[in-house]
Formats: structure tokens, sequence, C-alpha cells
């Protein structure tokens, strides 16, 4: 009975064998393995944190910047123009003609321009409001100049009303009818994986695609180049076997670059120092073993998808160039569904559950942010396997088909 056994799962494990053969090939590809290992889990802490610099580096820098703006009509406002004046990192220009501003501020010349007009003392001295133009550049790093003026103006506007009510023997809460007091329901949590929740599953998915990619190209065109496959064929293992093989291999390779991307995200976070602390702190309360485990179950799936479809047409490609050629253009068919999910607005329903890679993206900002639906995800796990088990289903076909393996 052992000895009978042993020769059953010598004959339904053969599919294990051909991957333990596929894993010696993949480990002696070093580009694969930097594709697989070193890039997300080391590159993705170094985009980060070189990302979170440089932001950090040019808002310090338009915060130092010293901006010019052109004042017309300082005759009409005088103390207004001395309060602008006098504020630090700020040049004051009033010989600039008003036909030459906007070709001054285009030009970069000067970063905004204030145009007062003529009655401006009389509209106040009236109680009625004065008008007062401003020019400036919408494209402007960080709204510096306009954030100043607008500053400066706020302040002078709450000293004339003050003014305005002392004259009139009015108290301030007259002009103020309500008195509105927002509360947001929301917890961090929520508000955290509504806002990177929508980017972080994009990362993953992209990586899990790029993963499985080069393994498959490896194992299906590049075998059919080498000469390798007919070996393969000719051993006692099944078609089935072998695809089962490959195909195991594949997904386990998209899985873990998924999985290192994802950790990269985690340790980069962790060793960017200009992370304020509070944010450090809520980052560690959402990313916990559970959160984790659920996102890489939908990633599993996916990845399964990837790996089934990308072995499929790295059989039929006649050689790795061309393989090449046909996988290229599907980076854009799985980066658009997984930009959608960025975009506002976009949430887990009924018939968004039920498109793949774009309820992967759904579904993981709902982990993040703690608000999963049971139905909705139910109908993403149904979906995302379906979607694997068809797509593995063309895969042994194709591979059971001589037209599509000695396609050459």
């Amino acid at each position: 009975k052992k000895s009978l056994y042993i020769e059953w799962e010598r004959n339904n494990m053969k599919f294990l064998i051909i991957a333990k053969k596929e894993i010696l090939d993949i480990t002696r590809d070093k580009r694969t393995l930097l594709m697989m290992i070193a890039f997300p889990l080391l590159l993705m802490p170094v985009l980060i944190g070189t990302m979170m610099k440089i932001t950090t580096s040019q808002a310090e820098k338009a915060s130092e910047k010293e901006i010019k703006i052109a004042f017309i009509g300082q005759q009409y406002a005088p103390n207004l123009f001395n309060a602008f004046s006098n504020l630090d990192k700020l040049i004051v220009l009033d010989q600039i003609p008003m036909d030459s501003v906007e070709s001054y501020i285009q030009s970069e010349y000067i970063d905004a321009a204030i145009n007062i007009n003529s009655s401006y003392q009389l509209n106040i001295n009236n109680n009625s409001q004065a008008k007062i133009d401003i020019l400036y550049k919408g494209t402007d790093s960080f709204g510096t100049a306009k954030e100043r003026i607008e500053m400066v103006l706020d302040q002078f506007e709450r000293n004339i009303i003050e003014i305005r009510m002392n004259e009139l023997s009015l108290k301030p809460n007259i002009v103020k009818a309500y008195n509105i007091e927002f509360n947001d329901v929301a917890s961090n949590q929520e508000k955290f994986g509504k806002l990177a929740g929508g980017w972080l599953p994009y990362v993953f998915i992209l990586f899990g695609f790029m993963g499985a990619m080069y393994p498959a190209l490896d194992l299906g065109s590049g075998e059919k180049e080498r000469g390798t496959l007919e070996t393969i064929l000719s051993s006692p293992a099944s078609r089935l076997d072998i695809v089962l093989g490959k195909f195991v291999v594949i997904m386990s390779a998209a899985f873990l670059t998924a999985f290192l991307a994802l950790a990269g995200i985690l340790i980069g976070i962790q060793q960017i120092s200009v992370i304020p602390p509070v944010f450090l702190t809520l980052v560690n309360e959402i990313f916990t073993v559970k959160t984790i485990a659920l996102i890489m179950t939908l990633v599993l799936p996916v990845s399964a998808f990837f790996s089934a479809a990308l072995l499929g047409l790295s059989i039929y490609a006649k050689s790795f160039k061309e393989a090449q050629s046909i996988v290229a253009p599907l980076n854009i068919v799985i980066i658009f569904p997984a930009v959608i999910g960025t975009l506002p607005g976009i949430e887990l329903n009924m018939i968004t559950s039920l498109i793949p890679i774009l309820n992967v993206s759904l579904a993981s900002k709902d982990i993040i942010a703690g608000i999963m639906n049971p139905i909705y995800m139910t109908e993403v796990y149904l979906s995302l396997f379906g979607f694997a088990a068809l797509s593995l289903y063309w895969c042994v076909r194709s591979f059971n088909k001589e037209s599509t393996i000695f396609r050459n």
C-alpha cells in the first residue's frame, strides 16, 4: 500500500517537480531577481524618501522666496501700500504700467500685481466695497504670491470692518446669523484610507504585473527560443502538469513582488524623518498584520489572473522579442482601471465589484479605511477568482494546441 501511495503521489505531483525546475531557472536570471526582489523592496523606500525630501525642500524654498509684486494706484491706498512695503521677503514695485503687468508676470519678472481702483477710499468711507484687482500666475508653485497678498488683504479687511462696526455701535455677532460648527464623524483611519488608499493599490497591482511579466516571458517564449521546451514536453509530465508548474512559479513571483512593494513602501515611510510623528503613528495603527493579510488575499487572485494570461501570451509568441511587443501594451490596460480607482467619487458597488483590477483598487481602499462591505467584498473575491480560473483555463487550452506551441 505504501508503494502504491508513493507511486500515486509521484504521478499526481509532477507539476511540483516542474515548478522546482522553473524556480531554479529563474533564480539563475539576475534580471528577473532584480525585478522581483531588489526593485520593489529597495527602490520603493528610495523613491518615497526622495519624493518627500524634494517636496519638503521645494515648500521651504517657496516660503523663503523673495517675491516681487507690482502695486498700481499707490496714491489711492497709501496705508495698504505701506503694509505691503513693510513685509519681509517682499519687494513692491510701483513704477510698472498696467498695460505691461500681464507680460511681466508671464515672463516671471514679477510674481503678482495689485491694481487699486481710483474710487477705493471713497467706497471705504461710504461703508461700501472697494474694488481691488489682483493678477497672478496660477501655475506658481505652492501659490506663494497669492497667499501672501491674501494674508495682508484679509487683515486689512478685518480692521476696516471692526472700525465700521464701532462707528455704527454694532456688535460683530449682528453680521453673523449662524454659529456653524462642523464635526467630522469620519475616523482618521477612514480619511487616510480615502486619501492614500487610492494610489497604494495602484502601486502593488503594477508591481504584481511586472513581477509576473518577466518570469512568464522567460518560461514561455524564452524556452521556445532556447529550444528547451521540447525537452519538457518529452518528459512523463502531462501538458497540464507543465502548465500548472510554470503557472505556480509565475504566480508566486507576482505575489512576492507585490508583497515586497507594499513592504518597501511601509519601510520607506518609517525611515523618512520629515514625516510628522502623528502621521507615522496613524500608519502603524492602520497597517496591522490583519490589514496587510486582507490586502494580500486580493493580490493573490489578481496575481493568478496576470500569471495565466501572460503565460498564454508568452507561449503564443514566436520569440522573446515578439512576446515583449505583445505584453508591453498591456501595461496601459493594467494602469487605466487602477488609476480610475484613485479618482474621487468612484466607490465599490455592485457594478465596480465585478471589474477586474478596478475592484482590487477600490476594495483595498475600503480595507485601509476600515469600512468594508461584506456583500461587495464577497462579490470582489468571486469575481477575481472567476477571472483567474478563466485565464488559467485559456492558458491550458492554448498550451494543448500544437499550432500554438510550435508557432515559429
